[in-house]
C-alpha cells in the first residue's frame, strides 16, 4: 500500500516549520525531501466513470471516480460526501475539499450541467491529491511554514501547495487513461498538470524546490 508506506516514512521526517521560508523553500524537509517523490509510477487503472448532465448521474460519476483514484493511489479508501445545492436566485459553484474523514463535495449545477468533464475531473483529482499531501505529512508542514509576515511569501507558499495538487492530478490522469491535455487549465496550473502526467507519478511534483517563475 503505497500511501501507508509513505505516511509511515513521513513520520520520521522533522518539519522545521519555524525556519523562515526562502524561495525556493528551504529548511522544511517534509516538503522538499518528502518520500512521496521517491514513489514510482501509478499503476494503470481502468475507470468506467462517465458523467451525464443530471444530478444523479453526476453524483454516480463522482463516486466511481473517487473509487478509481483509490485504486490508482493504492491507499485506504477515501470517504466521499456529497451535498447538492440547486441554483435559485443565487448561482452556486461546486466546491470539493478535504475533511478529517475524506472528501466533501458541495455540488452545484455548474458541474451537473457541464457536458465536458475535464474541469470536474481535474478538481476531483486535485482534491484527492490533497488527501495524498495530508497522508504524507506535506499538508501539515505546508500549513505551518513561517512566511515572516510577508503576504507575498505566503501567497507563493499557497501556490506551491496548489500546484503540487495539480501535478498529482496529472499523474492520476495518466494512470486512469485520461487525455494528456486538459483545455480547462492554463499557465502554471497546466504546466504542473503536464509534469505529473509525463512522469506518471509524484516524482515530478516537488513544487517546493521549483523556481519562482514556475510557481508564479
Amino acid at each position: 500500500m503505497i500511501i501507508k508506506i509513505l505516511a509511515g516514512m513521513a513520520i520520521g521526517l522533522t518539519a522545521l516549520s519555524g525556519t523562515a521560508a526562502a524561495d525556493p523553500i528551504v529548511g522544511a524537509p517534509d516538503l522538499t525531501g518528502n518520500s512521496l517523490y521517491k514513489a514510482g509510477k501509478l499503476p494503470k487503472t481502468s475507470c468506467p466513470a462517465k458523467k451525464g448532465t443530471s444530478r444523479s448521474s453526476t453524483e454516480k460519476y463522482l463516486r466511481i471516480l473517487v473509487g478509481c483514484l483509490d485504486k490508482a493511489w493504492r491507499g485506504d479508501k477515501v470517504k466521499l460526501q456529497i451535498t447538492y445545492q440547486a441554483n435559485g436566485s443565487k448561482k452556486y459553484k461546486s466546491w470539493p475539499f478535504i475533511t478529517r474523514d475524506g472528501i466533501y463535495v458541495g455540488l452545484a449545477d455548474d458541474w451537473v450541467k457541464a457536458g465536458n468533464d475535464q474541469r470536474v475531473f481535474h478538481e476531483m483529482a486535485s482534491v484527492y491529491g490533497e488527501v495524498i499531501q495530508s497522508r504524507t505529512g506535506i499538508a501539515q508542514a505546508a500549513h505551518t511554514l513561517n512566511y515572516g509576515g510577508d503576504e507575498k511569501v505566503l501567497k507563493q507558499q499557497e501556490r506551491r501547495y496548489a500546484y503540487q495538487k495539480d501535478c498529482l492530478a496529472g499523474a492520476a490522469a495518466r494512470a486512469l487513461g485520461r487525455p494528456a491535455k486538459n483545455s480547462s487549465l492554463k499557465g502554471n496550473e497546466r504546466y504542473w498538470f503536464e509534469q505529473g502526467y509525463k512522469a506518471g507519478g509524484p516524482k515530478a511534483c516537488n513544487t517546493w524546490k521549483a523556481s519562482d517563475a514556475k510557481v508564479a
